[in-house]
């Protein structure tokens, strides 16, 4: 069985969510003898020394209704497939058909972009509608998203969601028919070479520290972060890995009332391995987010045998259920008042690993593999 994955994500810099959720898809498919087809863009990782407008003026000669691609032994290739398409959205609010020689059995979308593969089952795995639900903590237009949503659940074949919080929210906001969503949460694991490698590789940060990793953004409650770990009057640091994301300087304003901001550090980027080392020597992990469809560093976290803080409700509470420690997260005081628990409390801490420990295991990526190779065959 062929099954089409979109690498819209999968291409850039330093990873997001979304780009994890594509290679994690592509190896379960792998694990459980399904072949995946990629579509690739061949421009995706090419260097040009093209102007940014000449780039968007030759984007919109080639927006066309339909795009053919070139079959290869592992997917498929086709020039400027993603940035023309989201042009064409955006100019005639329509999608870009895509096409070849020889179809895939079904189209997995891993995000709503605005395509679509006529003739065969077409599934677009929707991670969240935050855009929807709280427009100020994104810097996407909630009008666009909303449209390009309700065009996803009229056509699709099928919706995948990560947590059933997100079902909920489709189903509420958009009417959508609970027997079209499939949940299936996303997989957390570490191999054993990773975590040697992990181990021989310098920490970003001092160990006993609290850490945040993921975008700098208004979304993950980063003032909020910084304000409690001053109220705290922890002596431990607090390191923030991540690049700048919407809202991030008016969130790091919180550095300027910080009581000692030379215990704030913020790394911009790390490599994995070095990551890995920083969660698993790290006192706790502290994700208040605000808004998430599943919040992966929870499980990350967790699967390291790191405490984790996190936020009471919705994906964050589902996700971490009762192995984490719980928070309102727009209440300062209370984080501040978490931040100073697992400062001193080392019973608690000890707790929270094992039971961490544990709900990382409901996360298991062979769980994961053989969920989605059961859907779709089920689905066909």
């Amino acid at each position: 069985m062929l099954i089409g994955l979109d690498t819209r994500n999968t291409g850039r810099g330093r990873g997001t969510g979304v780009a994890t959720y594509a290679a994690t898809l592509k190896n379960a498919c792998i694990a459980t003898g399904l072949q995946p087809m990629m579509l690739h863009d061949e421009t995706a990782t090419a260097h040009s020394a093209h102007s940014l407008a000449s780039r968007i003026a030759r984007a919109i000669r080639s927006t066309m209704p339909s795009r053919s691609l070139s079959l290869k032994q592992q997917g498929y290739t086709c020039t400027d497939l993603y940035r023309t398409a989201e042009v064409r959205d955006r100019l005639w609010e329509s999608p870009t058909l895509v096409k070849s020689t020889q179809s895939p059995t079904i189209m997995h979308w891993t995000y709503p972009l605005p395509m679509n593969w006529p003739g065969i089952p077409n599934i677009v795995t929707i991670h969240d509608i935050i855009p929807v639900l709280h427009p100020k903590l994104s810097g996407i237009s909630s009008n666009r998203i909303i449209r390009r949503l309700n065009d996803w659940i009229n056509r699709a074949d099928a919706i995948v969601t990560v947590s059933n919080s997100v079902k909920s929210d489709l189903i509420n906001c958009f009417s959508v028919p609970e027997s079209k969503i499939f949940m299936s949460s996303q997989p957390v694991s570490f191999s054993n070479s990773l975590l040697h490698e992990a181990s021989q590789t310098p920490a970003p940060c001092e160990p006993g520290g609290f850490i945040y990793f993921g975008t700098l953004e208004s979304r993950k409650n980063i003032g909020r972060i910084i304000d409690a770990h001053s109220r705290s009057k922890t002596t431990r640091h607090l390191t923030l890995i991540g690049e700048k994301g919407h809202g991030s300087d008016n969130e790091l304003r919180a550095l300027v009332s910080h009581r000692k901001p030379e215990t704030v550090t913020i790394v911009p980027w790390c490599s994995l391995p070095s990551l890995i080392r920083a969660i698993s020597e790290a006192r706790a992990v502290v994700f208040p987010s605000l808004a998430e469809g599943f919040g992966l560093p929870i499980i990350e976290a967790m699967a390291l045998q790191t405490p984790v803080i996190t936020s009471r409700g919705h994906a964050t509470e589902e996700i971490s259920g009762s192995a984490a420690l719980l928070v309102n997260n727009t209440d300062t005081n209370e984080l501040a008042y978490a931040f100073n628990l697992l400062d001193k409390d080392d019973a608690l801490c000890m707790k929270l690993q094992e039971a961490g420990l544990n709900r990382a295991k409901d996360f298991s990526f062979t769980a994961y593999a053989q969920r989605m190779s059961l859907f779709y065959r089920t689905f066909l």
